[in-house]
């Protein structure tokens, strides 16, 4: 207020709009062909609208907010193809689970990381944010999806219209290449303490769980929100269960959108869910009094992107990393359940 900022979102005002990598896209300000450079590493959710997006440290955001200029490094790529419809009980985190646990935390150090293919371009844009946020947890420096009509069309629904539209070249030499067929996929964790510990919820189903999370900017969407409402609609949780909106948008959308006449937050709230204010929350730790936050002994299934020691609070917690389908599968039965039960 004092300076007059015309882009200023500070907690505590009415422009407030809760966490910046979802925000962005609501606002408009994800133009396919831009340059974005953010002061977090999640600033590669972007990526989802065919631009170039990733996080640097304050240093060089002074710098360029000083010059509007930085240096970097071209990456190579590597490319991620997924073919075949999606499976009901499969989302994009299960995706990108799979994918981490083929290349590790650092698989993709200083590389872009392009996802393509039938199942990619079957999801929305929020869907297709899943993957791009999390390109960071693969050491990717971006993670890019091409502009399609999807993509025009959540554009458009906005009032953005102007953009340039970019897509690799058919010759296009890529560092590496994966392939997966998602009706052969099954849903997936990250056990702790990595998010490159990868399993199927099938070979882990019985773990008992103390707390169950939704939220952050990977889990936090509307879409995030849709999945587990779908599967806690009518249901009671066994566990202390979180429901986080990213945004504040998506909090006002809680309210708004429905199933069987009911609305999203009206089911969670049937169901015994704690239901937060629009924030990062437990996603990174947090003061004693953070909602969400994990305690000593807690196991928790989250939405979330890390579950290195401490990120979520306690260092004598474990948490695992899972589907918003799976956390709530798994609300639901105290302890980790494949979704296709409930389906």
């Amino acid at each position: 207020a004092e300076y007059d900022l015309p882009n200023y979102y500070d907690v505590g005002t009415e422009r407030y709009k809760g966490v910046c990598h979802i925000a962005l896209a609501e606002e408009g300000y994800n133009v396919p062909g831009t340059v974005l450079f953010g002061t977090d590493s999640h600033t590669c959710t972007s990526g989802a609208f065919g631009m170039f997006s990733t996080g640097v440290g304050n240093t060089d955001a002074a710098f360029i907010l000083g010059t509007g200029k930085i240096w970097e490094k071209i990456p190579e790529s590597i490319k991620f193809t997924f073919n075949g419809k999606m499976p009901e009980y499969l989302t994009a985190k299960d995706l990108i689970l799979q994918i981490l646990g083929d290349i590790t935390t650092d698989g993709a150090t200083y590389r872009a990381m392009e996802f393509d293919g039938e199942a990619i371009y079957g999801m929305n844009m929020l869907e297709r944010m899943t993957l791009t946020n999390m390109a960071i947890e693969g050491g990717g420096m971006n993670g890019i999806i091409a502009v399609d009509d999807v993509t025009r069309n959540y554009l458009k629904e906005i009032g953005v219209t102007q953009f340039e539209e970019f897509t690799s070249d058919a010759d296009a030499v890529y560092h590496s290449k994966y392939t997966y067929d998602v009706t052969k996929l099954e849903p997936t964790v990250a056990k702790p303490h990595s998010p490159d510990n990868r399993d199927t919820v099938k070979n882990v189903k019985g773990t008992k769980i103390t707390k169950a999370y939704v939220g952050s900017c990977t889990g936090g969407k509307i879409t995030d929100f849709q999945y587990a409402a779908k599967l806690l609609l009518g249901q009671k949780v066994k566990v202390t269960t979180f429901i986080v909106p990213a945004s504040t948008q998506v909090a006002k959308q809680l309210e708004e959108e429905t199933i069987s006449g009911i609305s999203l937050k009206e089911i969670f709230v049937n169901a015994g869910c704690i239901i937060a204010e629009s924030s990062c929350a437990a996603c990174l730790g947090g003061p004693s009094d953070t909602i969400g936050r994990s305690s000593d002994g807690d196991v928790v299934v989250s939405t979330t992107n890390r579950n290195f020691p401490g990120r979520m609070g306690s260092k004598a917690s474990q948490v695992y990393l899972a589907s918003p389908l799976t956390v709530a599968a798994s609300a639901v039965t105290g302890e980790l359940t494949d979704p296709r039960k409930f389906l």
